[in-house]
């Protein structure tokens, strides 16, 4: 992410591993994608093309454009010459990644191993209406923990994303988006993911208020009491308030 001007090509040494006819005809398969999606993760290309060798996949990867280490746009491909430090609009193919484990908690009791042998949850299994690379709101492929902010389509978080505020100059850490932007669209779908992992109830009006948090946030000198979202006498539940701390808390980095 520190580097001052990205590549407008392959290097030699990447060149050489186009030579074989399977390779050739994945590089022509992947920017043909990048064309129309000029910042895409390996993810995406995955989903678009069916099934691949992911061998000659990683091969034709660095011949069609580069990646960057670490911040707003890690794990994604960015196609050769194009620099999304420098356009606003790119803001939307950020990625965002999830540090957290996706294996189900099953309630004891609730299965009998003896009669069904492997559980089976229907809610993370890909499908028509639950394609990996898209987060839906209500079902996730947990074969990944990245999403590019352009393929979230939950209706709560297509709401935090469409604002129309964003910073005028690029974030290391939150790329074009308000830090408050980011934070909500991090801890709301955090805890969205954990609710479907698990199978328990997803309810939007948990996380209604929290939408009322602004999305350039300026913290306080004191501790954050303001009841955001929320209309004069009302309070928050348990789980308002805790997810409400989460998002302050990731202004300093130690939420993800």
């Amino acid at each position: 992410m520190s580097q001052k001007v990205v590549p407008i090509g392959p290097g030699s040494g990447q060149i050489r591993y186009a030579e074989d006819r399977s390779t050739k005809e994945m590089v022509q398969n992947i920017q043909g994608i990048l064309e129309c999606r000029p910042v895409t993760t390996v993810r995406v290309i995955l989903d678009f093309l069916g099934p691949v060798c992911q061998i000659t996949v990683g091969k034709a990867l660095p011949i069609c454009g580069y990646m960057f280490a670490n911040g707003p746009w890690k794990k994604a491909l960015i196609k050769f010459g194009m620099d999304p430090r420098a356009q606003p609009d790119l803001r939307f193919y950020q990625t965002i990644t999830f540090d957290m484990e996706f294996d189900p908690v099953v309630e004891h009791g609730k299965h009998d191993w003896t009669v069904k042998g492997n559980l089976a949850f229907p809610q993370l299994l890909k499908a028509d209406d639950n394609i990996p690379h898209i987060f839906n709101g209500t079902k996730f492929v947990a074969d990944d923990n990245t999403w590019q902010i352009c393929d979230i389509t939950d209706e709560i978080l297509q709401r935090v994303i469409a604002t129309s505020e964003a910073r005028l100059n690029f974030s290391n850490k939150t790329g074009f988006f308000m830090n408050g932007t980011m934070a909500k669209i991090m801890v709301i779908m955090r805890d969205r993911l954990l609710c479907i992992k698990d199978n328990l109830l997803l309810d939007d009006k948990v996380y209604e208020c929290l939408l009322g948090f602004p999305d350039e946030y300026m913290p306080p000198k004191e501790r954050d009491i303001r009841r955001y979202g929320l209309e004069f006498g009302q309070h928050y539940t348990t789980k308002q308030a805790f997810l409400k701390g989460r998002i302050v808390a990731w202004q300093g980095g130690s939420c993800s």
